[in-house]
């Protein structure tokens, strides 16, 4: 017999298992609850509702699909550091198969808002690394960044990109950053 899940990061492992098998729209509290050995009750001591539930898992899949410290430590430019965010997203489609097209899809009218919120916080932490490769890159054209064109708006730019790339599943990594180095080298 397994023993029962008792801590929110072994809930949560449990829960990113069952998107990885089921998707997103599977993740509810008395699943979770079974699949961790433990009773509806205890299961609210971690996640005061569905809700709660839902945004740590979505935000423990993104951490998982961008591990975001490991990238972090293997980057010198914003270049390398797109390659491998890309490269994380597709070693994890067989991993959570449907998530990126499933994950926006899975809420019910109350908890669309909070799965909203953990992927903006999600998402900002990503502009907030590729601010900080921008910032720090020092072979990037001098005079490039202007009054019009920030390194803010450069980045949300890239951003937006970069998601529409990953939610279209378009294949248009290579292009991408090309169009990235071009600009800023």
């Amino acid at each position: 017999m397994s023993r029962a899940v008792t801590s929110e990061e072994e809930i949560l492992k449990v829960s990113c298992g069952i998107v990885a098998k089921k998707g997103i729209a599977a993740v509810n509290m008395r699943t979770v609850a079974s699949e961790c050995g433990i009773a509806l009750g205890s299961l609210y001591n971690y996640f005061s509702s569905k809700s709660e539930l839902l945004s740590a898992t979505i935000e423990a899949v993104w951490k998982d699909i961008f591990q975001m410290g490991k990238t972090l430590e293997k980057c010198e430019n914003i270049v390398e550091y797109l390659n491998l965010l890309f490269e994380g997203v597709e070693n994890s489609r067989s991993r959570y198969p449907k998530f990126f097209s499933m994950h926006a899809l899975g809420f019910t009218a109350g908890e669309r808002q909070e799965g909203k919120k953990a992927m903006e916080v999600y998402f900002l932490r990503l502009k907030n690394q590729m601010a900080h490769f921008l910032e720090n890159d020092e072979k990037i054209r001098q005079g490039i960044f202007t009054e019009n064109l920030t390194a803010e708006i450069f980045t949300d730019y890239i951003f937006t990109l970069f998601l529409s790339i990953l939610l279209e599943k378009q294949n248009e990594k290579e292009s991408f950053l090309e169009f990235v180095k071009n600009y800023l080298y």
